[in-house]
């Protein structure tokens, strides 16, 4: 009777465990409430190639992987299918632009998510006395806004 049951178990726990990487790629889309912008001394480094999964369904969403800013470095966020939190939104993928001499870093968000600024980034910024005033006058300030035209 055991070695009959065994016979039966192990195969199906076999399969569950064979299946868990696809089912870690998969969210359901919840609100995480705001957004904030970060600040980073460096540049993310660059986009890692990924094998993209089977769709779990229709209403799933592929956001492709990225580099996230966690405390003071990068670090991967990979690919994942989710489905949108509230009906009709799209995914804003993450934005790293130059900033006087620094990356601005917004995370990759669903529309619906409000984008607000977090504590390092006003920090950041009003400690180079530039305010709310985002495109100063100096000329490292032009410098940063040529080399952003030219990444994007």
């Amino acid at each position: 009777m055991q070695k009959k049951l065994a016979v039966l178990i192990l195969p199906a726990v076999f399969v569950a465990l064979s299946c868990m990487p696809a089912f870690a790629q998969v969210r359901l889309g919840v609100d995480l409430g705001a957004i904030h912008v970060r600040v980073a001394p460096d540049a993310p480094p660059p986009v890692r190639v990924e094998v993209r999964p089977y769709r779990p369904s229709r209403n799933h969403v592929w956001i492709g992987g990225y580099w996230d800013r966690q405390d003071d470095r990068w670090a991967w966020a990979p690919g994942r299918w989710e489905e949108p939190g509230q009906r009709g939104s799209r995914w804003v993928r993450p934005q790293y632009r130059r900033e006087y001499g620094s990356y601005r870093y917004e995370p990759g968000h669903w529309s619906h998510q409000r984008m607000e600024e977090g504590d390092d980034y006003r920090r950041w910024r009003e400690e180079r006395g530039r305010g709310n005033n985002r495109h100063g006058g100096n000329e490292r300030d032009r410098e940063d806004r040529r080399d952003d035209r030219r990444d994007h």
